[in-house]
């Protein structure tokens, strides 16, 4: 998970092109050829004609480098080539992630200049190209420097705002198209073929190695240790598939089913969206008051993982060990053939007295085939158990490397089980007519109006934004405006994706965000999984969603209210999962109802009815694992209902 040494970059990077033809540079002083300097307050009239476009970098030797540094005027992200390994240096050394670094790398490459124009040093601003290390100064850019070993600068370019050709004023270039200004020399602005909007990241974060974070599957137990020991609780069941049940239930204690379940599927696809300092003391982090969790599964792995609170940001350890359990199909007997056992049968012309030779030759026979059947069988299993030894045995190895680490992650990365022993249980029930509708009453008629409020704001809001300049309405609802079109394929259903995201509500008030954030499309709120199929790699949207395509009338949390129309601005950074295609058709408004007689091969997401909703019902995701045995149920249901129709 953490290895990636400096012979594959260089083996990637000359792949492409010969040699590192590209990390970075831009003709730093003294290298290449400038033009004359000139420090007048006006721009040139005089342009350089690039009629036929130039690579940015001659030349460079990618032996040398062992540390990117890119900087802003307000933050640096710094890595360091260390023990063959690249590493965020102000992580303390947390390992970044190569193939982020390899699209810098390449990307920079290929930098064509497709145009050359020498301003004076005070119009530098109008490009933002001045320098981010003169702090006095406004308007400035993004530096991007290669060193060597000995803290030597081999290559650096500083790179201004993305051109926009002729929608740009303040360009001098004319209709060239999307990319990007560069300062040549001291004087001299260039224009490249690149945004490179996602891959200039000044944010340490942006560069941490998320990928195979933590997957946790086929739990069989979750114990869950509170500072307050009664708040405590556990959670056990016999085979993939079951319900989860409490451990010790205490008289006229009910297990909410919803949220037991949810537990038993933590940590399925979990992310985090930076690291903390290791200086940090426990209490900075809420660590003194953790909460930890125990997480046993079907195949042998242990999980200890604790989780803390601290203001608003959620903390996470992870330590992994474990047992490999043997499976079924490990043992299993090879099934006889049915040639083992046939007789022979004499020939035509067979003489009685080369009976008994043939007989003996068809049983030597016989047996060989058996014992060959029967060692090729044996070598199958032999090697089935190996692989799925040396599988676990790397799981761990991997997972010991997060050892050490606090994660920073998003609160509903572990809130399935940052939860007290009574949160976990079912609410109690009014019996009484009148006292329930005393209640309705007094605490669920603000909800209901809270509710109402929300739904007429939403419409009128949706109705305002749907005629507004760019934004797409489809046939379920949901709004969308691009902001940045990407260029790679378009995720499906079934795939999972990376994006940063930030939500907010239509009055403007922020109820979550998150970076590098990767996730199953199909187990998200329907906005979502509609929302990011008509997306591509590498753009940015606006999601107007209205409440029945996110959280409904039972809304989320503390911020999302019931009813409430959301705003997403999602940048979708990768696609993983099948062979990404164009986008589909929207999605229509009615959840289409799973085939009991269809094999299903992902997750679906469950909706319940409105009635049910009322109820407090919640959706959730079935995961596919778990779809036999909610079929069965399903159909137990059914055959309940027309028992109890007919009496």
């Amino acid at each position: 998970m953490f290895s990636k040494s400096v012979k594959l970059l260089q083996y990637k990077i000359m792949k492409n092109k010969q040699i590192l033809y590209g990390i970075v540079a831009l003709f730093i002083l003294g290298t290449g050829v400038f033009l004359t300097r000139d420090d007048s307050e006006k721009t040139s009239s005089s342009k350089t004609s690039n009629d036929n476009s130039k690579n940015i970098i001659k030349s460079l030797d990618a032996n040398k480098i062992t540390s990117i540094t890119i900087t802003d005027s307000e933050k640096s992200a710094s890595l360091s080539l260390t023990n063959g390994m690249w590493t965020v240096t102000d992580r303390d050394g947390y390992p970044a992630d190569f193939d982020t670094i390899q699209s810098l790398v390449d990307k920079v490459s290929e930098l064509k200049i497709l145009a050359e124009q020498k301003v004076g040093k005070s119009q530098l601003g109008r490009f933002e190209l001045n320098d981010p290390a003169e702090k006095d100064l406004e308007d400035t850019g993004t530096r991007l420097e290669f060193k060597d070993s000995d803290g030597k600068s081999i290559q650096s370019i500083l790179f201004g705002k993305e051109s926009k050709g002729q929608s740009d004023p303040s360009s001098p270039f004319g209709p060239s198209g999307t990319g990007r200004y560069v300062l040549v020399g001291k004087s001299t602005i260039g224009e490249i073929n690149e945004t490179l909007s996602y891959d200039l990241k000044t944010d340490s974060s942006d560069w941490l190695l998320k990928e195979d974070f933590l997957k946790v599957e086929k739990i069989k137990s979750v114990s869950v240790s509170q500072p307050n020991a009664e708040d405590s609780w556990a959670l056990t069941r016999d085979k993939e598939g079951d319900d989860m049940s409490l451990a010790d239930p205490k008289p006229d204690e009910k297990l909410d089913s919803s949220k037991g379940n949810s537990a038993g599927r933590v940590f399925g696809y979990p992310s985090f969206d930076d690291v903390a300092s290791k200086s940090s003391k426990p209490e900075d982090l809420g660590m003194d008051k953790a909460v930890t969790a125990t997480i046993d599964t079907f195949d042998g792995y242990k999980y200890i993982i604790k989780m803390s609170k601290k203001d608003e940001d959620h903390y996470m350890t992870v330590a992994a060990s474990g047992t490999r359990v043997a499976q079924e199909d490990e043992s299993k007997q090879r099934e006889p053939q049915p040639d083992e056992s046939k007789p022979r049968e004499p020939g035509e012309d067979e003489k009685p007295e080369d009976k008994e030779r043939l007989d003996k030759e068809h049983a030597d026979n016989l047996a060989k085939l058996i014992a060959d059947r029967e060692k090729t069988h044996k070598d199958s299993l032999d090697k089935l158990k190996t692989d799925r030894d040396k599988t676990f045995t790397d799981n761990i190895a991997k997972l010991a490397k997060l050892e050490g680490w606090t994660f920073k992650v998003s609160s509903y990365t572990f809130d399935a089980i940052y939860k007290t022993r009574t949160e976990m249980m079912e609410e109690e029930e009014e019996e009484e007519e009148e006292e329930s509708n005393d209640n309705t009453n007094d605490q669920d008629a603000p909800v209901d109006d809270a509710a109402q409020k929300n739904k007429a704001a939403g419409e009128t809001f949706l109705a305002d934004n749907k005629v507004k300049e760019g934004v797409v309405t489809t046939d379920s609802g949901l709004q969308y405006k691009t902001i940045k079109e990407g260029e790679g394929s378009s995720p499906s259903q079934t795939d999972s994706v990376t994006v940063n995201y930030k939500g907010t509500l239509i009055d403007g008030t922020e109820f979550d965000s998150g970076q590098g954030i990767s996730f199953p499309l199909n187990g998200v709120i329907r906005g979502w999984t509609e929302g990011l199929q008509l997306m591509k790699t590498g753009g940015t949207t606006r999601f107007f969603i209205p409440s029945d395509l996110a959280y409904g009338a039972t809304g989320s949390g503390a911020k999302i209210g019931p009813n409430s129309t959301l705003i997403f601005d999602v940048d979708l950074l990768s696609i993983k999962g099948q062979t990404a295609t164009k986008a589909p058709p929207p999605a229509s408004n009615t959840p289409a109802k799973p085939d009991p007689n269809k094999v299903v091969t992902s997750d679906i997401i469950k909706v319940p009815s409105a009635e049910e909703l009322k109820k407090g019902a919640k959706i959730e995701v079935i995961k596919k694992e778990d779809l036999p045995a909610e079929i069965e149920k399903a159909k137990q249901e059914a055959e309940k209902k027309k028992v109890e129709e007919k009496e």
